[in-house]
């Protein structure tokens, strides 16, 4: 029998979630995480939450960088300190090509003890949107991965909207007190209808974002290579080194003529090339938070010299591209609005997470199906078994001692909890597993407060009350979402049901 247009697109909505559903909570989870980066970062890094009184500037940043064996030899980036990360952040290619990281204290100018972690910005925001794949040489995979699920989602939004005849309606309609089935489905409706517009902006601007790496026919069909083509859209001088030595000018100076030409404007980061080379030049990107765009309107000074080589401003065509960027990105500091963000990735990976249990219920009599286990098992452990493998990787970052081995052990860590809970998923099948890994994220969520007051003494109340909002958010926020874990867990509860079943029967009579 022929499908019609509701059906067949019934068909795509499903099976898109279905077969990318898992990996689709992964990128919004992790970009969620990704909104705070900063503050979890500091929440990780002891080291790093201490608020300096002085500045010792970039010159001498620089100088503690330098004193790395090779450093030179490669680009120097340094972020500054600012209200949401007290210190300077500097980072630069080691030996066989690794990335290395150093944090400066801004009030000495010595750099801080290695963490021993990647955090939150080294570890969660890569794997939003490379998923890591970097480590073994195909990073392009990971983002053509990253991309084709993007596309995916986009054609099921589509879709969604397009079977839902009564959108409107069922964005008003919640009957808890009907089957779980109802209640969940409801529960998608009323999240989809209610995020679409973020899911569909989200999901298209991070698709764009690396549109040179999905869709790079226009840029072969203009430029020999990718190089030539990012050298048009952003200009500066490249220059290869002179093999000569020579005097770094001070970069300060520099940071004080980059704010006479920007009106105002500090810098988001610098860029050191060819550091203590007759050809070395300094970029800086200005800082872009007081806007959505993220035009970070280049300066390029001769690293010897101090004089400014390039001052690049954009087209139109990037100056939109920088647009979608910064609308995605959330590099803006505007309080309200990063909250907002972060809520609404929440409820998306609630959207995803729905969608997984309403198909698993309307097929609950086909639970002895191998199809059936498959699904429930690879969406158990791509869902709450992600989240599970999150909160072991923070509760091993407090248990374990700092090391610079530490950050390996967390994320051996990480990828071991979150692999074990496929077969776990596998063989406790069914309601009675999603209950035990939602009341074990709930133990997890709600014991990382007393992890960090043990191991750093910064209980909730200390932090509060010298206004370490970094800190005291990332354990508030710990907090409630173990509450709503174990809500979730309540509910999800054989006893939960059977009252369910009562009122129905009740309401019904």
């Amino acid at each position: 029998m022929k499908r019609s247009l509701r059906q067949s697109l019934s068909l795509v909505h499903t099976w898109s979630g279905v077969l990318f559903g898992g990996l689709l909570f992964l990128i919004f989870f992790m970009g969620t995480l990704s909104v705070f980066d900063d503050e979890v970062d500091r929440w990780m890094m002891p080291g790093t939450r201490a608020i300096a009184t002085a500045d010792t500037g970039y010159d001498a940043a620089l100088a503690t960088v330098l004193a790395q064996p090779g450093a030179a030899e490669e680009a120097i980036f340094i972020a500054p300190p600012d209200a949401r990360r007290p210190v300077y952040r500097a980072r630069h290619h080691g030996p066989d090509d690794t990335h290395l990281t150093t944090w400066i204290d801004p009030a000495s100018g010595d750099a801080l003890q290695d963490p021993g972690t990647l955090g939150a910005s080294g570890f969660f925001f890569p794997l939003h949107f490379g998923l890591h794949l970097d480590y073994f040489g195909i990073s392009a995979v990971g983002y053509w991965i990253v991309g084709l699920t993007g596309m995916i989602t986009l054609v099921g939004l589509i879709a969604g909207v397009v079977i839902h005849r009564r959108i409107f309606r069922d964005f008003f309609s919640f009957r808890p007190e009907r089957s779980r089935g109802r209640a969940l489905l409801d529960l998608h409706n009323i999240g989809g209808v209610m995020l679409l517009p973020f899911l569909a902006v989200i999901t298209l601007s991070g698709v764009l974002i690396f549109a040179h790496v999905h869709m790079p026919a226009g840029i072969f069909a203009v430029y020999p290579d990718r190089e030539t083509f990012f050298h048009d859209a952003f200009p500066h001088p490249d220059r290869e080194p002179a093999g000569e030595p020579a005097e770094m000018a001070s970069i300060d100076k520099m940071i004080a003529e980059a704010d006479r030409v920007w009106g105002g404007g500090r810098p988001l980061s610098i860029g050191v090339f060819h550091a203590g080379d007759a050809n070395a030049y300094v970029a800086m990107y200005r800082y872009t938070g007081e806007s959505i765009s993220y035009d970070y309107e280049q300066l390029t000074f001769d690293g010897i010299t101090g004089e400014l080589m390039h001052h690049q401003k954009l087209g139109p065509a990037m100056a939109t591209y920088q647009f979608i960027s910064g609308l995605h990105l959330a590099m803006f500091d505007h309080w309200p609005i990063l909250w907002l963000y972060f809520l609404m990735g929440l409820g998306s990976c609630a959207v995803i997470g729905s969608g997984f249990l309403v198909w698993l219920d309307k097929r609950a009599r086909s639970a002895g199906n191998f199809g059936y286990r498959l699904v429930q098992a690879t969406g158990s452990a791509t869902t709450v078994g992600l989240m599970l493998a999150t909160v072991a990787m923070l509760a091993a970052n407090r248990l374990l001692p700092a090391a610079p081995e530490r950050a390996i052990t967390e994320i051996l860590i990480f990828f071991g909890v979150w692999a074990a809970s496929l077969p776990a998923a596998w063989w406790r099948a069914g309601l009675a597993n999603l209950r035990l890994q939602l009341a074990l994220l709930a133990a997890g969520l709600l014991a990382l407060p007393i992890f960090n007051a043990a191991s750093t003494g910064d209980h909730l109340l200390r932090t509060l009350a010298r206004g370490d909002w970094a800190v005291a958010g990332s354990d508030l926020v710990f907090l409630t979402l173990g509450g709503a874990a174990a809500l979730a867990a309540h509910a999800l509860s054989p006893e939960r049901k059977r009252v369910t079943a009562q009122r129905a029967a009740q309401a019904s009579g």
